[in-house]
């Protein structure tokens, strides 16, 4: 049973630390594990994540800058989030190829936001299986993935909150031989495509949808949820 913030910074930058413990529980607590291995530059394995009932920030940075983890938990089981729960869980691990199984399919606010952020070995992004999108829910989460070859998003509403996929795919892909979106529909990919976000630096709106993972893109493929590679794009209004 945990408590709010039990496990906060707990092995925070023990770069010598090769194996991590069990984590059996199941029910969190807000904080419990917040930043509990950032900095364990040693750790090459994640334990296995048997949490259910999650709590706000819970997993927040628990795996940072962890640059030697080569294996994350085999699968994430909650189905409903909480905020932030997973926010920044594994920015910085550069050797990390495989990414948990995602089993949610309701977010929350900033529920992945920067999840895999700088992970620049990951090739394959976990199934994206929510409908519906919150605020922030995919903020940066593949932002820098270089070696990206496929993603799956199958959201098919909820694009018009706020920033949920500001730059979720920024520079990803970008060192890929080949890439593959696969959304839900036609009308699903033309929501992303026409979905903006303000560049300040530009000070224009541009599409969250980087040229490089979009239909005509060298290399690129999208398909449908049943397979069907799609080939064009409409013009409907930008969100």
């Amino acid at each position: 049973t945990l408590a709010g913030g039990c496990y906060d910074s707990m092995f925070e930058g023990c770069t010598s630390l090769t194996t991590a413990p069990a984590l059996p529980a199941t029910t969190l607590a807000n904080y419990c594990y917040y930043e509990m291995f950032y900095g364990c530059t040693s750790l090459t394995k994640a334990p296995e994540l048997q949490a259910t009932e999650l709590a706000e920030m819970c997993y927040f940075s628990m795996f940072w800058d962890c640059e030697s983890l080569t294996t994350a938990p085999t699968k994430l089981p909650a189905t409903t989030l909480a905020p932030s729960c997973y926010s920044f869980m594994f920015y910085g691990c550069t050797l990390l190829t495989t990414a948990p199984e995602l089993k949610a399919e309701i977010l929350a606010n900033d529920c992945y936001s920067c999840m895999f952020k700088g992970c620049t070995s990951l090739t394959t992004a976990p199934e994206l299986k929510a409908d519906t999108l919150a605020e922030n829910c995919y903020l940066s989460m593949f932002e820098n993935c270089t070696k990206l070859e496929s993603v799956t998003i199958l959201a098919t509403d909820g694009f018009d909150k706020s920033d949920c996929l500001c730059k979720w795919l920024k520079d990803a892909g970008t060192g890929a031989t080949s890439r593959t979106l696969k959304v839900a529909s036609q009308n699903a990919y033309d929501a992303i495509v026409n979905t903006t976000y303000h560049d300040y630096v530009s000070n224009s709106d541009i599409s969250v949808l980087p040229d490089n993972w979009k239909i005509g893109a060298t290399n690129t493929t999208v398909k449908d949820k049943n397979g069907t590679t799609l080939t064009s794009s409409s013009t409907a209004p930008k969100r």
